[in-house]
């Protein structure tokens, strides 16, 4: 490949990735299998968090990894960060098409409503796990984060979709101001993002990060979108970096930095010391920035890379949204764990400690089985709608 068109070499390691049919929509391999790893992650942690009903999951440094898994959900945040702001950033500072709001309303609509209120209703129906069903409301406008009775409850993985939502919604606002602050420019748009970044961090370091009690509030706290931004826009930068590099490639990377398995393995050797102490938190966001960039701008195929090719991780990444929806209730479940919620505190797990192998051998058959069920029987016919609606 010639070293001056780095640009031409990301292209041909997105063309040569293998494509996966999602109910007849091609997408990329690699991008699901990212999020085939980051559902399992939570899974995993999960299931030993509750197997050890919450006792000493953070005591040695085995439990500290395993508990580390359940830090992958925020790799989903700098996936949508830039999967959603690629077509923006393309039109803005690229060769991309002009944005059709209604379709993207539509399409998010479609990708997330169905299988959330089909798996509130069926769990307010019956085992609303300690939650209030006079809250319904509360649950279907993606808000019981921020209310006292009702964090955690119900099914404690929905609060990652509260924000994903409401960076949906802020997603074509924010893209058009800086389209406009930007004048075009890419560099000046990603130092933009980078000082909306650097803000939200500080605003996280402040009141979450540092302050040794939690306060659950929808501007500042450790579940609102204002302190987790800076995860998405880990991937808003990937979006503006692929975007510049069309129009100016930058010269050709030597070395480790020309290979997205050292970007992989540096990101593996981050997360690993994020998950020893919760206050490196910045180190997961930068985890997920090599882990993505690795996939979408590394400028050399690798190994690492390639393994993301492979077609059943991949199709567990296109099931991974049920799967995330359904893990904590078939755990509690399977496990038998018995949650209490004092008023004005968090969950406690009252059950005795079980083997973790021993519940996860059982567990990960029956959610993933759970997830491919829910993915055709619900998901599909909705992602089909979306193909009628929009058919290019």
């Amino acid at each position: 490949m010639s070293s001056t068109a780095p640009v031409a070499d990301v292209r041909a390691i997105s063309r040569a990735a293998a494509p996966i049919s999602q109910a007849g929509e091609l997408r990329s391999s690699r991008i699901e299998s990212l999020r085939a790893v980051a559902a399992l992650g939570v899974l995993v942690g999960h299931t030993f968090a509750i197997a050890r009903a919450y006792h000493g999951t953070y005591n040695g440094l085995r439990n500290q990894l395993i508990s580390g898994g359940l830090l992958a959900v925020f790799l989903f945040f700098t996936l949508s960060g830039y999967l959603l702001y690629w077509p923006f950033a393309s039109h803005a500072f690229g060769e991309g098409i002009r944005i059709d709001l209604v379709r993207y309303v539509r399409n998010r609509a479609l990708r997330i409503l169905p299988l959330y209120y089909v798996v509130l209703a069926v769990l307010l129906a019956f085992d609303p796990f300690n939650a209030h069903r006079s809250d319904w409301w509360r649950f279907a406008l993606f808000i019981e984060s921020y209310a006292p009775r009702t964090v955690e409850r119900l099914d404690s993985a929905m609060w990652s979709l509260s924000v994903e939502v409401q960076f949906y919604i802020l997603l074509p606002f924010l893209a058009a101001a800086i389209a406009w602050l930007a004048r075009r420019s890419a560099p000046r748009a990603i130092a933009i993002v980078l000082i909306l970044a650097a803000a939200s961090f500080a605003l996280r370091l402040r009141d979450v990060i540092l302050p040794a009690g939690t306060t659950f509030s929808a501007l500042s706290g450790p579940l609102s979108l204002p302190t987790l931004f800076y995860f998405f826009a880990t991937g808003m930068l990937i979006a503006l970096l692929r975007a510049s590099w069309q129009r100016r490639p930058p010269s050709r990377p030597r070395g480790v930095f020309a290979s997205p398995d050292a970007w992989i393995l540096l990101a593996v050797a981050l997360w690993c010391l994020a998950a020893v102490d919760p206050k490196r938190e910045p180190l997961i966001a930068a985890s997920c920035f090599l882990i993505v960039a690795g996939c979408v701008l590394a400028p050399a195929p690798g190994v690492l890379v390639k393994v993301l090719d492979w077609r059943p991780l991949a199709a567990v990444g296109l099931a991974s949204y049920s799967l995330y929806l359904w893990h904590v209730p078939l755990l509690v479940l399977l496990s038998g764990a018995r949650f209490v919620f004092p008023p004005g505190e968090l969950g406690r797990d009252l059950s005795p400690p079980q083997s973790f192998g021993l519940l996860l051998l059982t567990a990960v058959p029956v959610c993933l089985a759970a997830a491919f069920g829910s993915y055709a029987l619900i998901e599909v016919p909705f992602l089909r709608l979306r193909r009628r609606w929009f058919p290019r």
